[in-house]
């Protein structure tokens, strides 16, 4: 049997089973116009769509059974006969509908009053997991994209993070600050390398006696690669109006021009391919850094006056801090951070030319002060490694 025929005699079987279940309403109306009228109604009533096609299949069919002698009242009862079975077809799958809906609902309402009442243990989970995947995920990113922006060196103008705020009310709750509470004292570990266990939150000294640099390095540097350096890195932060770019730095050199306050401070911040790469030939990456740190992007180049006043060194994107004195002195007073300030204490140490500060900016926030009775022009240079 083929497939049309067999659809048609199934066809045939539901419409003699409808008209068997309306045999008693309609036993004085030929079979064949029933079954015809019913199947007519139900299709139509089906596919409408809105209220004029509805009109229009009602004449039709009011039409159809006034030629083959249907009566009014036969059929009225076979519209409602034909609402009744659309009305059990579509009630069906409106109840499956509501009936999933109402489950998820509330599974919705139960996710929710669980991370209600896991929230503190939920964020120490999220916390801990994140941190130990930014570095990781930050090493790779910048691996993948260092071919990328060598072959595209304008992406690197992209990334200028100038116009972002840091936030002052950053908290982390429940901080693990264990790693500073054991800290008495800043050593001096020159000579000596770190492993991977290592408490980060140890900082530490280290003596650097080939790193001493002095002005007019810095000022020969910048001449010769002027427009790389106006370019990619001429914007400053300064305590003097003096001086708005680099290029002023430079024209008038603070080692020969003293100001008469002696008091000017000026932040040099390098965050851009270019300029870094002619600042390693200063600024080297220390010798003794942990093969398995990463050196970040974001640079900075403080240059201070004998009585430049106190300022807080910034955090830079990794937390690994090597802040490194090319010229001159500079007090820091080490200070912990406002999640660590009341397991770990205060320090204060002389970092001079030559010698270079380890600290992770977790536990610690250290703070630039001046020297008593210093006369010398104060450079240093800070990075970070992740």
């Amino acid at each position: 049997m083929s497939a049309s025929a067999k659809d048609k005699r199934e066809s045939a079987n539901k419409i003699d089973s409808k008209y068997v279940s309306l045999s008693c309403m309609f036993r004085n109306v030929n079979k064949n116009v029933v079954t015809y009228y019913l199947s007519l109604a139900q299709t139509r009533f089906a596919i409408m769509v809105n209220l004029d096609e509805y009109r229009e299949n009602v004449r039709q069919l009011k039409q159809y059974a006034t030629v083959h002698n249907v009566s009014e009242a036969q059929t009225s009862e076979i519209f409602q006969a034909c609402f009744r079975q659309l009305e059990a077809k579509y009630s069906k799958k409106s109840k499956k509908q509501s009936r999933s809906l109402r489950i998820i609902l509330s599974l919705v309402f139960i996710s929710i009053i669980l991370l209600c009442l896991c929230q503190s243990w939920l964020n120490v989970i999220f916390i801990r997991i994140s941190q130990n995947s930014i570095y990781p995920a930050l090493y790779t990113l910048r691996k993948a994209a260092v071919p990328i922006v060598s072959l595209y060196p304008s992406l690197s103008e992209l990334y200028d993070e100038w116009c972002l705020i840091e936030n002052p009310y950053f908290y982390v709750n429940d901080m693990d600050c264990w790693p500073c509470t054991m800290v008495h004292s800043v050593l001096d570990l020159t000579g000596h390398n770190i492993n991977r266990s290592f408490n980060i939150g140890i900082p530490y000294t280290r003596a650097e006696n080939n790193t001493i640099i002095k002005m007019k390095d810095l000022v020969n540097l910048y001449w010769s690669n002027q427009d790389i350096f106006d370019e990619n890195a001429k914007r400053i932060f300064s305590t003097n109006e003096t001086f708005k770019t680099i290029r002023d730095v430079m024209d008038n050199r603070l080692d020969i021009f003293h100001t008469a306050s002696l008091s000017t401070h000026i932040s040099w911040k390098i965050n851009r391919m270019k300029p870094n790469r002619i600042l390693r030939k200063l600024f080297p990456k220390p010798a003794e850094t942990p093969n398995w740190w990463s050196q970040g992007t974001e640079k900075y180049i403080f240059i201070d006056e004998s009585e430049s006043p106190s300022y807080p060194l910034p955090n830079s994107e990794c937390s690994n801090i090597v802040i490194r004195c090319v010229a001159g002195a500079r007090l820091i007073k080490m200070t912990p951070s406002s999640e660590c300030v009341q397991h770990c204490r205060s320090s204060t140490i002389l970092l001079s030319a030559g010698h270079t500060l380890w600290y992770n900016w977790w536990y610690w926030r250290p703070v630039s002060l001046p020297v008593y009775n210093a006369t010398a022009l104060s450079i240093s240079y800070l990075t970070s490694f992740c």
